[in-house]
């Protein structure tokens, strides 16, 4: 059993901390929100008093916070992990942040002599509560291999995708693919409501056709139907890694009209007071109703 770490018990990170307290590993939490840690430590985590102090009392140190700028605050801030990470001790980033970060993460990282791990994961709140999340690692192989024990108590599947950032960019295309998904989705749904289709009639017809998706199986009711948006993958991060798609495409030299433009819709909602519903609410960028 290791001595782990957790920094940030939002909606995915506070059920995948749960798993890992589950297992039967030792576990010390750390969140900006402290009334975050409560739920935690009533399970038998310990709270850690600072950045530094749970580095210390840590084999293991795992991050899920919200982006690029949350984890190199988390890392480079005073008293941060930087200050206390040293050799024989794994720091796993698990957010969804660019490739980019993840390669100047990991450079600070390995300068104190400490593993560096990328594990972005697959799966919204259902997945991370059910311990079924699939896990995307980039970085050595070897860490990836002794961590991946760890990682399935949280997930049901580990993937080694490559070198450092190799993880991240595949979870911004899993992403880029989604956003843009939903947001035609709602253009071409919305259209045919307003033209007299009915919205179950749709659900069926799209769900036997070729374009058919989990994408659309799992948002498609409430987005035409109640619209209540229960926040499941909270549209502000949907938003934050649709931007992020966008500058890896800028970075490559690939174009991205289409991303862009769904990236622009989701500002729409975000825009109109939608960050904090599910990331279905992009309809809103389209209609009041």
């Amino acid at each position: 059993m290791a001595k782990v770490g957790f920094i940030g018990l939002g909606i995915m990170g506070e059920p995948m901390c749960q798993n890992i307290l589950s297992k039967g590993h030792d576990v010390i939490v750390y969140n900006r929100t402290r009334a975050k840690m409560g739920p935690l430590v009533s399970t038998g985590a310990k709270a850690a008093p600072s950045l530094a102090a749970l580095v210390h009392r840590s084999e293991v140190v795992i991050t899920m916070v919200a982006d690029p700028s949350a984890v190199r605050d988390v890392v480079t801030a005073m008293g941060g992990l930087l200050s206390a990470l040293s050799p024989g001790t794994t720091y796993i980033d698990m957010s969804t942040v660019s490739p980019e970060t993840s390669r100047e993460i990991a450079v600070l990282v390995r300068g104190t002599g400490a593993d560096y791990l990328e594990a972005p994961v697959l799966g919204s709140k259902k997945a991370a509560a059910d311990g079924t999340l699939t896990i995307l690692t980039g970085g050595d192989a070897d860490v990836s291999k002794r961590m991946e024990p760890l990682l399935l108590a949280m997930g049901s599947k580990v993937v080694h995708m490559g070198d450092t950032g190799t993880a991240a960019h595949m979870k911004l295309i899993i992403n880029q693919i989604f956003g843009t998904t939903l947001c035609v989705f709602a253009e071409a749904t919305l259209t045919g409501m307003e033209a007299g289709l009915e919205a179950g009639k749709i659900l069926e017809v799209i769900q036997s056709s070729v374009v058919a998706s989990p994408a659309i199986q799992a948002k498609g009711k409430d987005m035409l139907g109640e619209r209540v948006f229960t926040p499941h993958f909270p549209l502000k991060h949907a938003y934050k890694d649709m931007r992020l798609a966008v500058e890896t495409g800028n970075a490559t030299g690939v174009p991205t009209p289409v991303t862009k433009a769904a990236c622009d819709l989701f500002g729409a909602a975000w825009d109109k007071g939608y960050g904090d519903r599910d990331i279905s609410a992009v309809l809103r960028a389209l209609t009041d109703r």
